[in-house]
């Protein structure tokens, strides 16, 4: 690593500890009054900047009674102001459910962990409901939170994305509701939000596999005595060729071989 590399793997290190206090710059989008009953939706945006419109209007429409606060982090500052024109554009045009949308725009590329330092904000001002997480690229309906919370579990992950795995990450089959899981995806999950008060998530995950945090995330809650469930709700993933995951083949599997020896080691 050169010198150059070294300073800044240094000063984005200060920031993500920095980031651990809950501290950062946000702004405020509110389209209704905020009861603090909403459901907490976290996402991250990178690199689909076209997608947060229709986001905006599928959360709006959703069936929750007390209603949805939406809570972004941007890891592209070259795509801040399309997302705050997005945002300063929204108007309902059913159900209104889409209370308020938080955005904070990182200088770096922190990657999807950084929707975690929101869920420890959270917890730290003393929120201790359920979180929901999705991703940008993901169609969702009408009933998605109010299927979510039905199933929330706080013991749990609960996803969409979920498989069980058969001795290698990609040696894998999707998981049924009620049947066994091995791992369950970030995107289109519920959780609770005690699990990130915890500072170790975020300061002992390896920096090599620091992209890789649901695996990680997966990894780590077990290890707290968290089970692992499907999510029985309908999505549709979209705009496929924009997924990370195609640059992260290997380098997931290497991850997963690391985190559970035992079973790669009885493939």
């Amino acid at each position: 690593m050169s010198k150059r590399e070294q300073i800044k793997e240094m000063v984005r290190n200060l920031i993500r500890r920095q980031l651990l206090t809950g501290r950062f710059p946000s702004s405020a989008h509110p389209y209704a009054p905020v009861s603090g009953r909403e459901a907490v939706v976290l996402m991250c945006l990178w690199n689909r900047p076209s997608r947060l419109p229709e986001i905006l209007e599928r959360l709006d429409g959703q069936d929750f009674p007390d209603g949805v606060r939406l809570y972004l982090w941007n890891n592209n500052r070259r795509d801040r102001a399309i997302y705050k024109k997005a945002l300063a554009e929204h108007r309902s045009t059913g159900a209104g459910a889409l209370h308020q949308v938080d955005l904070v725009t990182s200088v770096f590329n922190v990657g999807s962990i950084a929707r975690f330092y929101w869920a420890r904000r959270l917890a730290l001002k003393g929120y201790t409901g359920p979180i929901i997480v999705l991703d940008d690229d993901q169609n969702f309906e009408s009933s998605f939170v109010s299927t979510a919370f039905e199933h929330y579990d706080p013991r749990a992950l609960t996803s969409w994305w979920a498989f069980t795995i058969h001795g290698a990450y990609w040696q894998r089959a999707p998981a049924v509701p009620g049947g066994d899981v091995d791992y369950a995806g970030t995107g289109g999950m519920i959780c609770n939000s005690d699990i990130f008060l915890d500072a170790d998530f975020f300061t002992t995950i390896p920096g090599r596999f620091w992209m890789i945090d649901d695996m990680w995330l997966n990894y780590f809650a077990t290890g707290k005595g968290y089970t692992l469930r499907k999510l029985p709700v309908h999505i549709e993933a979209v705009m496929e060729e924009t997924n990370q995951y195609h640059h992260q083949v290997e380098l997931k599997e290497e991850f997963y071989r690391l985190l559970y020896p035992a079973a790669a080691s009885s493939n």
